[in-house]
């Protein structure tokens, strides 16, 4: 009994892999570029000053010495033990959170690149012929 039901969802999970394995590939690459989203800001926004001072910070947690993280803007940080989180650093972190744009050059090429994957998985569906199947 158990291995038929086994055996039936191992067969579903093949042939809807085979069917659909364009969308599978864009949601892996479309997950890669979620989970990398800080090493990929690093990459494209290392030549900016500020925020190459606010990614690579020193600061050490005031209650059990561990170097804190950067946490969503500058100049944020948490502790990855305690779990504290910190407001404090340099005046040029600062003044970048008052001046910060509405999107930096790092989030731009991020969400252009997850649209883009969203487009070219919607039109492989609607061109594929995988609807009327």
């Amino acid at each position: 009994m158990i291995e038929q039901i086994i055996q039936s969802v191992w067969s579903t999970i093949l042939t809807y892999s085979t069917r659909y394995y364009v969308l599978i590939i864009l949601l892996v690459l479309a997950y890669f570029v979620v989970i990398l989203r800080k090493r990929i800001d690093y990459l494209i926004m290392k030549d900016d000053r500020v925020w190459r001072q606010w990614y690579k910070a020193t600061f050490l947690c005031p209650s059990c010495h561990r170097r804190l993280r950067p946490a969503d803007h500058p100049p944020n940080y948490i502790c990855p033990k305690c779990g504290d989180a910190f407001a404090f650093g340099d005046k040029a972190a600062k003044n970048w959170i008052k001046n910060r744009p509405a999107m930096t050059k790092g989030e731009f090429i991020r969400y252009l690149t997850l649209l883009l994957l969203l487009a070219a998985g919607a039109v492989w569906v609607f061109t594929s012929g995988v609807l009327t199947q």
